[in-house]
């Protein structure tokens, strides 16, 4: 390092030493009690605290997922009861919720995610694991007017098997990045469904699906950027990475476009366990989550009990193109079934939801490598489940 840089550097640490930054992000999490809580994470330096601002039974019966919609100042919020509910809910001063409006929407929602048209119009798609099927709605809901569904595609099985491969189960849904696609990791078909967006219209047009083997059980998905042509618009390429629940395999696909109106191809690169040894430490383990973050990738494993008892967060780095290049770490979920987690905009946090010991945590992480460097908070939040007891903590957001 030449001294110039020295200097800078030794002067950026001394900066941090005399005035240490300061955190303030608010955070959603749902549960399975039937509340929506609102959360504060906060402080400087190395005092930082995570404290509960907020509960509220707003979203049905079983509240499992948040989609922030920052562009309208709502929460999305959908619910795994049957039948369903999506329950709009305006953010206000200091984090306070108002829910504007609920509808009835088939059972079982665990996952959304919004789009747009190419007039600026606004859809959320609701991935519906018990009511087998994707729905769309136009959004913001309208004052005065009749809410229905933009658009309810249905899935079946050819050949059902037992559960939970006795239907089809979509359990996320996700944007790709040139926005012109929609895909949906379905549990029990075992495969990716692919949808090409019509922006004029907002509905979805069936591309072939992404096969996976019997009984794998693909869960939740991310994508990666890849390339750009020269103006910067169209991605030549993109990949996409899966988990399976039941396989218990990491997948990644390099997605390859010819136009925004064609179909993608996913050409299937690698499938690897995504744990030391490539081997997951017990029979009940499972992949539960993985996001990608700044060349790096994170899954929520549960029921790992690797940390005392506590589950794990595995974290793989990518490689220049895109391909896992070092063996994976772990991390401590700082609780048990880490259900879902969320990394902020900046990519130095990671916010954890244990579903059975119902805790957030809050990790700090090294936005540049992916490092997961230490648990800074934690906080109960809603009622314990009971040994047994279907309930927990369900999904988790940054609100930014």
């Amino acid at each position: 390092m030449t001294m110039s840089l020295w200097m800078i550097w030794t002067f950026f640490i001394a900066l941090q030493y005399l005035f240490p930054f300061s955190v303030a992000l608010n955070l959603y999490a749902t549960h399975y009690d039937g509340n929506i809580y609102g959360l504060s994470f906060e402080g400087e330096g190395k005092t930082l605290s995570l404290h509960q601002t907020h509960a509220q039974q707003a979203c049905g019966k079983a509240p499992s997922w948040i989609t922030v919609d920052s562009q309208h100042g709502l929460l999305w919020c959908s619910d795994e009861a049957s039948p369903g509910t999506l329950t709009a809910l305006q953010v206000g001063d200091g984090g306070a919720l108002e829910e504007l409006s609920q509808v009835v929407t088939p059972a079982g929602g665990v996952s959304s995610v919004i789009y747009s048209g190419d007039q600026g119009q606004k859809y959320l798609a609701v991935a519906h694991y018990g009511g087998t099927s994707i729905s769309t709605w136009k959004i913001p809901f309208g004052d005065n007017e009749e809410v229905k569904p933009h658009e309810v595609v249905n899935f079946t099985l050819g050949n059902p098997g037992p559960a939970p491969q006795d239907q089809a189960r979509p359990h996320q849904v996700l944007v790709d990045p040139t926005e012109s696609f929609l895909v949906s990791p379905d549990l029990g078909a075992d495969l990716v469904r692919v949808f090409s967006i019509d922006k004029g219209t907002g509905k979805l047009t069936t591309c072939d699906s992404v096969p996976y083997r019997e009984g794998s059980g693909p869960r939740f998905g991310a994508f990666v950027e890849s390339q750009k042509d020269v103006h910067g618009r169209t991605l030549s390429e993109s990949m996409l990475y899966t988990v399976e629940e039941l396989g218990g395999r990491l997948c990644s696909f390099r997605v390859s476009y010819m136009t925004a109106e064609r179909c993608p191809t996913f050409k299937e690169i690698s499938c690897i366990v995504p744990y030391p040894d490539s081997h997951l430490p017990t029979n009940t383990t499972t992949l539960s989550e993985i996001h990608a973050s700044h060349k790096s990738l994170h899954v929520s494993v549960r029921n790992s009990g690797e940390f005392g008892g506590n589950d794990s967060i595995v974290t793989l780095k990518l490689a220049t193109d895109n391909i896992a290049d070092q063996g994976p770490t772990l991390f401590s979920a700082g609780g048990v079934i880490p259900r879902a987690f969320a990394v902020n905009e900046k990519g130095d946090y990671v916010a954890v939801a244990n579903q059975e010991t119902s805790n957030v945590v809050i990790i700090e992480r090294d936005p540049n490598s992916g490092t997961l460097l230490r648990e800074v908070a934690s906080l109960r939040v809603g009622l314990l489940p009971q040994p047994g007891q279907w309930m927990g903590l369900s999904s988790i957001a940054w609100y930014e």
